[in-house]
């Protein structure tokens, strides 16, 4: 049996994500992580218990509380497997999943999403690591307290003490909490003699308190009259008629990478066959190189003729001289084809980036992205090398293997045994490098994501002192990434140390015994000789290349998961039918609900309107849902449920560009690019200078660009930071000004410019005849608005 690994969580908090992957892989379907992360409320200690329940219930499984106790067996039915055991962990939330009944006796099958393995583990075995939850198990009337009582009878009785008289003084559950702390005492240290075990449990009984014990030994207890015990609760899911819910239908998840990958490669793949046909070529006469030894050997040198020396060396010369051309034209091809892969890869990327809705593209930190541009610069060498270099490996191997088996076919089976020992050991090996290799991805993204907010926050870092806080975290992420890379370099290191040990043990073997039967039997030439061995040491290069590349293999491997992992799968597709040509004379919202996460909605039956020329202002305290709701208003989120009307008609019925091209949203975090101050207003529009300057004077932004030498053309760097806060929102004003939008929702744009600026800025929306509306939690004076709201708990009203 294989070492066996299962999905594992690779955040702290994360433990829920792997356990619903694990639950779900056991009725063999597929979830991603992401439609989990996106469909649940990840808190800072993780998924709930009861956030599990409510997943799989709403995903349409069934689910179950019960109780596990540990004195009782569930192995007579096979109704409670497979279960979650939470487990206790003082910050985050964590679980085990016990999918049946192990092969020996009072074992279970347990798989740890903490650790990423399965093992076996009776309840004690559990019990003695591992704290549980808890939770008051009403006995049924067959274990009430006749069915103690007689426990406590016959325990004693091996001691010759009465029970009659405890009993009546104390009560069961008291006694048999005591007994339970005995025993456990008595089988893992032991007493001296009988005689102490004796004492020690009449002591016990008799002059010890009860607190004195334990308490994971003080299980029994009475309440409201009723025998009760603690036990561990666990949660039993079973599959339902709809289970398939959030299960991927699009069969490619469960196809292999490779042939998904190939299945969406269009004009790349002629030139791949063209350099897998170069390749193989190339390889093929390379591999022709090994005859040449047994030629000269065995038929020009015993001809002891100089003239056929001499022609035999002229014709290895024509053969070098094809050898390096075929090889120079392998690698010009290999050259084009990365190029165009590279193009490939980077647009399939950008597409991905420009088509995802908003809110699927918040779920990645900043260094998972970049981590993922720098894995589509990888994937060209999966066709140019490691798919390449495998196939002529194996082709050039089975070749090889097939002349061997003419020269001496029983010492070709002593090969073929060797390919075959090599085959399993990958098969060992590869799930450890994989498993590493994915725990490593993530580890080295939360430590790209660390820097990068680290150099963002450098300011606020510095102005607080708190660098040396901040490089013990940036520290921790980088040994845990570290960590991580050395145990699977160790392994890698493991795994070519056994490979080459193998190949140097069998090239000596091959040597002996092919040198032992042309000794003793004279059917082999010695030119044959020397072309087994080169022919073997081909097999063993090409199986010892392929398995000493095996971690690069797996890294490229989980780069494709990746890749493909990274799809959105609900994202709208625009329809050549959709309206894409039109002028907003009205938007309403009607009973609009929405939220980040199942069952927690951040926005309640939101009803609003805006009509031509009105201008709406949207009070609101920080964090009332201002911004949400100014995101769903653009299309930038989808929300869950209610109408978005659009002219009186459903907003689905519109082009998504053309919406977000004509209701656009200006928030004070904008971004402002590395580029001058004209191109971050224009945006790529060409706009009259003279209009420019014009509105420049109206907002009191055109003594700044008068300042400076440059003009507009003076270069903002690193997001704005090099220009106030208020002349950065000023640029971000006057690219919204300048589009070509039908309404500007301005979300707390106005806050933070000096008050005559703002005085004009908000006398010049005023008159503006296009739709705006204000988001803002501080007053704005000098706008006449057609109506005001105020959003508060996620609820909007009229003022």
């Amino acid at each position: 049996m294989f070492f066996k690994t299962v999905e594992r969580q690779l955040q702290s908090n994360d433990c829920g994500v792997a356990t619903i992957r694990i639950i779900y892989t056991f009725y063999n379907k597929y979830i991603s992580r992401d439609q989990i992360i996106n469909s649940i409320d990840i808190g800072k200690k993780g998924i709930s218990v009861s956030g599990l329940k409510d997943f799989f219930e709403d995903n349409g499984f069934i689910t179950e509380y019960k109780l596990w106790n540990g004195t009782t067996s569930i192995d007579s039915s096979d109704n409670y497997f497979p279960f979650i055991l939470p487990v206790i962990n003082t910050k985050y939330n964590n679980f085990l999943i016990v999918k049946g009944k192990g092969k020996r006796k009072d074992t279970f099958e347990i798989h740890d999403p903490g650790s990423g393995t399965t093992y076996f583990a009776s309840f004690d075995d559990l019990k003695s690591s591992i704290r549980f939850y808890e939770t008051d198990e009403e006995y049924a009337p067959v274990k009430e307290a006749a069915y103690y009582t007689a426990i406590i009878q016959n325990d004693l009785s091996v001691y010759d003490l009465e029970s009659e008289k405890l009993l009546e003084e104390n009560d069961i559950s008291l006694i048999t909490n005591k007994l339970s702390y005995f025993k456990y005492i008595k089988d893992n240290f032991g007493f001296k003699n009988k005689e102490s075990e004796k004492q020690f449990l009449i002591d016990l009984l008799e002059n010890q308190e009860i607190s004195k014990v334990p308490e994971k030994f003080r299980k029994l207890y009475y309440k409201e009259g009723k025998l009760r015990v603690k036990v561990p609760t666990i949660l039993v899911i079973k599959p339902g008629e709809k289970s398939d819910k959030l299960e991927i239908k699009n069969e490619e998840k469960k196809k292999s990478v490779y042939w998904s990958l190939y299945k969406q490669l269009k004009s790349q793949k002629k030139l791949w066959y063209i350099y897998i046909t170069a390749a193989f070529f190339s390889a093929f006469v390379t591999q022709l190189a090994v005859f040449i030894n047994q030629v000269l050997i065995d038929y020009v040198l015993p001809a002891y003729n100089t003239r056929t020396l001499f022609l035999f060396a002229f014709g290895l010369v024509i053969y070098q001289i094809f050898n390096i051309f075929t090889s120079a034209y392998k690698r010009f091809v290999g050259i084009h084809l990365k190029n165009q892969l590279d193009r490939f890869f980077l647009q399939k990327f950008d597409t991905k980036i420009s088509t995802f809705s908003l809110r699927y593209l918040q779920l990645y930190k900043k260094g998972d992205l970049m981590e993922r541009v720098s894995d589509a610069m990888k994937l060209k060498r999966f066709f140019t090398k490691f798919f390449t270099s495998v196939f002529i490996d194996l082709s050039i191997s089975l070749y090889s293997l097939v002349i061997l088996f003419f020269i001496n076919w029983q010492l070709s089976l002593l090969i073929l045994l060797i390919l075959i020992v090599f085959y399993y050991w990958f098969r060992f090996i590869t799930p450890l490098l994989q498993h590493n290799e994915r725990i490593r991805f993530h580890e080295k993204a939360t430590f790209l994501s660390n820097i990068i907010e680290k150099i963002e926050a450098i300011q606020i870092i510095k102005s607080f002192g708190i660098e040396k806080k901040q490089s013990q975290k940036t520290n921790k992420k980088i040994d845990a990434y570290l960590s991580i890379q050395l145990k699977n370099e160790y392994l890698n290191l493991t795994n070519t140390t056994v490979v080459s040990l193998i190949v140097g043990i069998m090239t000596v073997v091959v040597i002996l015994v092919l040198s032992q039967f042309a000794i003793t039997t004279q059917k082999i030439s010695l030119g044959q000789i020397i072309t087994f061995i080169a022919l073997s040491t081909k097999i063993f290069s090409a199986f010892k290349s392929i398995l000493n590349q095996n971690l690069t293999l797996q890294e490229n491997q989980i780069i494709l998961k990746r890749f493909f992992d990274f799809d959105e799968l609900t994202y709208k597709k625009e329809s050549e039918n959709d309206i894409s040509d039109f002028t907003i004379d009205t938007l309403e919202i009607k009973n609009m609900c929405f939220s980040y996460k199942t069952n927690q909605p951040i926005l309640h039956q939101i009803n609003f309107s805006i009509n031509n020329q009105e201008k709406i202002q949207i009070e609101g305290s920080n964090g009332s849902g201002k911004s949400t709701l100014s995101k769903v208003m653009t299309a930038l989120y989808d929300y869950d449920s209610g109408e978005i009307l659009i002219n009186n008609t459903l907003s689905k019925f519109y082009n998504t560009n053309s919406l977000n091209r004509k209701i656009l949203l200006s928030t004070s975090d904008d971004i402002l690019f590395n580029d001058t101050v004209l191109e971050n207003i224009c945006l790529g529009k060409d706009i009259e200078l003279s209009e420019l300057i014009e509105l420049s004077r109206k907002i009191g932004f055109y003594e700044f660009i008068a300042s400076k030498e440059d003009g507009f053309d003076f270069l903002i760097t690193n997001n704005g930071k090099n220009v106030s806060t208020g002349q950065r929102k000023k640029i971000i004003l006057l690219r919204a000004f300048f589009s070509p939008a039908e309404i500007f929702i301005l979300d707390e744009v106005l806050s933070g410019i000096d008050t005559e600026s703002r005085i004009a800025i908000e006398k010049y929306i005023n008159q503006d005849k296009r739709k705006y509306i204000i988001v803002s939690h501080e007053p704005v004076e000098n706008i006449s608005f057609s109506k005001k709201y105020r959003l508060k708990d996620g609820k909007l009203n009229i003022l």
